[in-house]
């Protein structure tokens, strides 16, 4: 769900405690806490209100995923039960349709292929493997939830560069300014300048030891 760049221990926080009972925590004001996730698309949004639910304050940055996206998401029951525990599942079950059978086929051009194996929820016990949700319902249901979350504040402009210094992180929204974090989420995609000037600074890690 994105990759996670941690330039401190948070495992020290008492807020990520690993036996935490999943209430909300009160919201930490300390900046040296912050959290900035880049990205709000589905990913970004659930990472930005999971982290918030610890009482950890999170800067969203990046435009709103959009409204009008035609294609549909398959969550399986795991991702589901995270949605629900984040009051967001319990407005999409009306458009989501559920997944009760999985089959697996054989799509290789070989001239002897498998035979297609069928799954069906009923047994192992459940209802559904999952839902199919539609992108435009789910993202418009996880940014309410994040714009009525008091610890997540809401910043439209993409990260555009990042300044990562041993301890603390800068990511720079343009003409919005910039803002400074301990911990990074970056949730906006494959080119993300976060994975890209995490790669290039392992490469000269690696070029300068040689």
């Amino acid at each position: 769900m994105g990759q996670i760049a941690t330039l401190f221990n948070p495992s020290r926080l008492p807020y990520m405690d690993s036996q935490s009972s999943g209430e909300a925590h009160e919201v930490a004001t300390d900046a040296s806490k912050r959290v900035i996730v880049a990205g709000a698309g589905p990913v970004g949004q659930v990472a930005a209100l999971t982290i918030a639910g610890l009482g950890l304050p999170v800067v969203l940055a990046g435009p709103q995923a959009g409204g009008d996206d035609g294609r549909t998401t398959a969550l399986m029951l795991p991702a589901l039960a995270l949605l629900d525990r984040l009051g967001v599942l319990a407005g999409l079950g009306g458009e989501s349709a559920p997944l009760k059978v999985m089959r697996i086929v054989d799509a290789t051009a070989r001239l002897v292929r498998s035979q297609p194996v069928t799954f069906r929820a009923g047994e192992i016990g459940e209802d559904h493997f999952g839902l199919n949700i539609p992108n435009r319902a789910l993202n418009t249901a996880l940014a309410a939830a994040v714009a009525a979350h008091p610890g997540i504040e809401r910043r439209p402009a993409p990260v555009g560069a990042w300044s990562l210094e041993p301890g603390r992180a800068v990511a720079d929204l343009g003409p919005a300014g910039t803002v400074e974090a301990a911990l990074v989420v970056a949730a906006d995609g494959r080119k993300s300048p976060a994975r890209v000037g995490e790669v290039q600074d392992q490469r000269r890690l690696r070029i300068a030891a040689g």
